[in-house]
């Protein structure tokens, strides 16, 4: 009946478009692509002005990449976007724009800007039309690659909001306003940024267009307002003109569901952006005295607002441990690394992956069967969204999600089925569907496999309260610990009194806060040092809680035994 209903909805030519891909940003321009690249007629609406998304009006212009020993995770479409942009991590934002518009116009995709939704028509679980102020457009299916999953939210699908799954609070990661500095000596920052005494304090670096650094100075800043901005470390990429785009500017409390309040936040944090910059001139003006405010990105970088409850929900310690799935239409490796919820927070790291694959199932609301959702919106927990929000991924995702509906007008054709896939619960959970999926995005030279794997640590000591912990955003780790709990390994002081800090601003215990915090203070050289039983015990006392007998070093599973009840 339900392949007879499509066949009618065909027949009466109500089906304007085989798919309406909703937001042009990365991962929208790479659905509209790869569908049209298929054979589909797709239309690719933005509500915006432009495409690109927080590429191109975000100016997030640095890449979150990740690699194997074969190179890039990401290749397919991504590769060849990373190709004509240059092959470096930051990029120039305009060139972007440029490269984007190209693999559209190529594809033969067509698109319409400034093209809010109105209204939407639906029967059932499916979505039949989306209209704007401007036209209603039918169509057999439908992607949402806006990253805060409005087309989906308006349909019909359930989420959570930022991080409501860990039982913290349902706060998101803060939100950056990027602002164009002019009339600043990049040779000399290269010089500053990689001096020995800099790097070795702060992990400060510089290489091509690329800057980060200047954490001390960033510290120095007094806000305007403390509890609704921050200064963190200077990430800069230099552009064409010479000028450098800075994100640094951290806004908290941002609702990112809520169109109207953004474009307010943006226009006062650009107020704010121009106080950083005086402060940047007063306070180091060999580098930064010349520096002039030439604007501010036309719309904020939003980390984090709704997450989908999807057919399946990635899980952090699938990411971390590299977990591969049967349905992986794309490959992920990107640190578990998350900005702060409040101001003054340390940030969030939870570790480097072992390569992990995201399943289709991640893309499918459960309410909803002809429509997926490709960006930091889909089904990831709010702690596996650290590493599965990156762009390069959400690309690499967004090539699979038009894959995917052309494959089912084909599925027909190709014999997969003795009943005609027609929708995406069906895709997902066909075996052979889902076989042939990953088979034409190999073709189409996508990765999904990786030779690097995890390191299972079942049955070590805190495994099973290392996971709950991590699943929560409370187990961090450092860099160096890929594909691994590190349960054997030694915890350093600064991890374990991160994950104390989190859960205590979170819950709001100001006493224990405190103690936590001067813990940082006094003991900030040693925070990159594994933490020894007689200082654990000393913070124990401090906390009121009872000390911990054992081997002088802590290791982290013993950590995470005690960390699981000290933090409900």
């Amino acid at each position: 009946m339900r392949w007879l209903a499509l066949a009618l909805f065909l027949g009466l030519g109500l089906a304007q478009y085989d798919l309406v891909v909703y937001g042009a940003t990365p991962q929208g321009v790479a659905a509209a692509v790869a569908a049209a690249q298929e054979g589909f007629k797709v239309l690719l609406l933005e509500p915006g002005r432009g495409v690109g998304g927080v590429l191109t009006q975000g100016w997030l212009a640095t890449l979150d990449l990740a690699k194997d020993r074969e190179g890039l995770l990401q290749a397919g479409l991504f590769r060849e976007f990373y190709r004509r942009v240059g092959q470096e991590a930051s990029f120039d934002v305009r060139e972007v724009e440029r490269v984007l518009w190209a693999m559209l116009r190529e594809a033969g995709a067509e698109v319409r800007l400034e093209e809010p939704i109105d209204r939407l028509e639906r029967e059932g679980s499916r979505l039949l039309a989306l209209a704007t102020p401007k036209g209603t457009y039918p169509a057999l299916y439908f992607v949402d690659a806006t990253d805060t999953a409005e087309l989906a939210f308006r349909a019909g699908a359930s989420f959570t909001l930022g991080r409501e799954d860990t039982g913290l609070d349902q706060r998101a990661m803060a939100a950056t306003l990027v602002f164009r500095l002019e009339g600043v000596p990049w040779g000399a920052v290269l010089l500053a940024l990689n001096y020995d005494g800099q790097v070795r304090r702060t992990g400060a670096g510089a290489w091509g267009r690329s800057g980060w650094g200047f954490g001390d100075l960033a510290r120095g800043y007094v806000p305007s307002d403390p509890a609704r901005y921050a200064l963190r470390g200077l990430n800069l990429a230099r552009q064409d003109d010479g000028s450098l785009l800075v994100n640094a500017l951290l806004i908290f409390g941002v609702d990112g569901t809520d169109p109207l309040a953004l474009e307010r936040v943006r226009a006062e944090a650009a107020l704010e952006a121009d106080r950083v910059v005086a402060y940047l001139r007063e306070k180091d003006p060999l580098l930064f005295g010349t520096a002039r405010l030439a604007g501010v990105a036309p719309a904020l970088y939003l980390r984090e607002s709704r997450h989908l409850k999807a057919l399946y929900r990635l899980r952090a310690e699938e990411v971390l441990l590299g977990r591969n799935f049967p349905d992986a239409v794309a490959l992920g490796g990107y640190p578990l690394d998350g900005q702060a919820y409040f101001p003054g927070e340390t940030p969030y790291l939870l570790g480097t992956p072992a390569p992990y694959g995201v399943p289709f199932r991640a893309l499918v609301p459960r309410e909803l069967r002809n429509l997926l959702v490709v960006s930091q919106a889909a089904g990831f927990d709010s702690a596996a969204a650290f590493s599965a929000r990156v762009v390069p991924l959400q690309m690499a995702l967004g090539e699979a999600a038009g894959v995917a509906a052309a494959l089912l007008r084909k599925a027909p054709q190709a014999g997969l089925e003795k009943a005609p896939l027609v929708d995406f619960h069906q895709l997902a959970q066909s075996p052979s569907g889902v076989e042939a999926l990953r088979k034409r995005l190999l073709e189409r030279g996508a990765r999904l496999s990786s030779e690097e794997r995890g390191r299972p640590e079942e049955g070590r000591r805190g495994f099973r309260e290392a996971v709950r912990l991590l699943r929560r955003g409370l187990f961090a780790g450092p860099y160096y610990l890929k594909g691994s709990l590190g349960l054997a390994n030694p915890i350093l002081l600064g991890d374990f009194l991160a994950n104390l800090e989190h859960y205590y601003r979170a819950k709001g215990l100001e006493d224990r806060l405190r103690v936590v915090l001067k813990a940082r203070e006094l003991y900030r050289e040693e925070l990159q040092r594994p933490l020894g039983r007689r200082l654990l015990n000393q913070l124990l006392l401090a906390l009121g809680e009872a000390g911990a007998e054992g081997p002088e070093a802590v290791s982290r599973g013993e950590a995470a035994e005690l960390l699981f009840r000290l933090l409900p």
